[in-house]
């Protein structure tokens, strides 16, 4: 009974996200008629399997056993007994980390908009969209292309400093953490090793990119399109609901966020936050594409074999790579039907990215290079920079070696070794 049990409860919350919609009234009427007939006919389905489940029970109890053609005691009995306990010992591969439960629940919260906003709205009541301290930077973005080392500087930054920011504790009630943490305390932990493969743990401790969920609700995905994701503006009102859903997560400390996607919105982002610190990370263009690439590869592989990784990426705005891959699309460039299994497409990827991106007055750029050789310095920058400490104890250095790439469009690479030196003399010299 559990796909029309599940199927029941989808178009239950689905009617209810309709019937809280902030929409245009005969708009709402039409969609909840199209809801109530698919609950109703949901509803039946569930109705229709629990009336046989308890026809064949009562079969079973009054005289399912006269139509068994041997006798109830002897060697008949023994292998049906034998038969029914087989499926529950033989081990199965367990198709995904999430339970079916689980992979419900997430669907309920993170598939419906409108009840994300009224949830967003309990979230921020009372909050202020106006800075909490008298710091010149309340807010602080790591940013750059993926596999450039957001992620490592991100939590280095987290667990050494003032910050707050949105982690994995947080998955699925994004919108409404305050309201999730009443009911989910987790152990906080970091002790496993996240899909990419790359030997960067996590777990529930784990500051992640989460907060894109917030630029798709209120969006309602309208940047997101089949050949990729669109440069797009943040409207004066929707620059203070974020500053108010950022506050109400910091509350007090400096809101950190790591957002490979914040380039679609960046301008608008820095210019109607002053107080918003930007670091970008710039990583060696033939390492960055083929890192990508290898990323590319596994999760569409991952994906295959469970595509709840999919619909999790998906809803967190994750289309770097993988099954749900898509382009920047930047100042009206950057779709492109090349083959994702080529380094070339990623190379083009990396151009476009890294031409559209606009270093300004509090926009810092850094070397993945540099952070990895010496991430002592790289933070003693940020904390500088900031103006706070930073606990930079134990601070490792990061082993990654380059690796050998195959046949490359040594025309593009030339392009793309140009334009990585030319951001490398924008970025920041650390050892002075």
């Amino acid at each position: 009974m559990k796909n029309p049990f599940f199927k029941l409860a989808e178009r239950s919350v689905g009617l209810l996200n309709i019937l809280v919609a902030d929409i245009d009234e005969d708009e709402k009427f039409e969609l909840v008629n199209t809801k109530v007939m698919q609950t109703i006919g949901s509803l039946l389905a569930v109705l229709l399997m629990a009336a046989l489940v308890v026809a064949g029970a009562i079969a079973l109890y009054t005289g399912l056993f006269e139509y068994i053609p041997f006798e109830a005691s002897g060697y008949g009995m023994l292998l049906l007994a034998a038969g029914s306990v087989v499926p529950f010992v033989i081990p199965t591969k367990k198709k995904s980390a999430y339970s079916a439960m689980a992979q419900l629940f997430h669907h309920l919260v993170l598939d419906n908009y409108h009840l994300g906003k009224k949830l967003l709205n309990y979230q921020i009541k009372g909050v202020a969209a106006e800075s909490q301290s008298n710091r010149k930077y309340s807010r602080v973005l790591i940013t750059g292309l993926a596999r450039a080392g957001t992620t490592a500087l991100t939590k280095e930054l987290a667990k050494r400093g003032p910050f707050a920011s949105l982690d994995y504790s947080n998955m699925p009630v994004l919108l409404a953490p305050k309201l999730w943490a009443k009911f989910y305390k987790p152990k906080r932990t970091e002790n496993k090793e996240r899909a990419h493969g790359d030997g960067v743990k996590v777990g529930l401790a784990s500051v992640e990119a989460l907060e894109e969920y917030f630029f798709k609700v209120i969006k309602d995905d309208s940047y997101i399109k089949e050949d990729g994701l669109y440069q797009h503006e943040l409207s004066e009102e929707e620059n203070e609901l974020y500053r108010r859903y950022q506050n109400s997560i910091a509350d007090g400390d400096i809101y950190l966020a790591k957002n490979n996607n914040a380039v679609l919105r960046l301008e608008s982002l820095t210019t109607h936050n002053p107080d918003l610190a930007v670091f970008l990370l710039v990583r060696d263009p033939l390492q960055h594409a083929y890192s990508l690439m290898q990323q590319h590869k596994k999760f569409s592989a991952q994906q295959k074999e469970d595509p709840f990784i999919k619909d999790y990426m998906d809803w967190l705005g994750h289309h770097e790579f993988g099954q749900g891959q898509r382009p920047f699309v930047l100042n009206g460039v950057g779709t492109q039907d090349g083959d994702p299994n080529d380094i070339n497409y990623w190379l083009e990827r990396w151009m476009n990215y890294y031409s559209h991106v606009a270093i300004g007055e509090n926009t810092f750029a850094l070397t993945y290079e540099d952070f990895l050789a010496e991430p002592k310095l790289t933070l003693t920058f940020i904390s500088s920079t900031l103006g706070i400490s930073l606990n930079l104890a134990s601070t490792k250095n990061f082993d990654k070696d380059p690796v050998s790439v195959g046949r490359v469009n040594e025309a593009l690479l030339s392009d793309a070794n140009a334009l990585y030196q030319k951001l490398k003399s924008r970025c920041q010299n650390l050892s002075s």
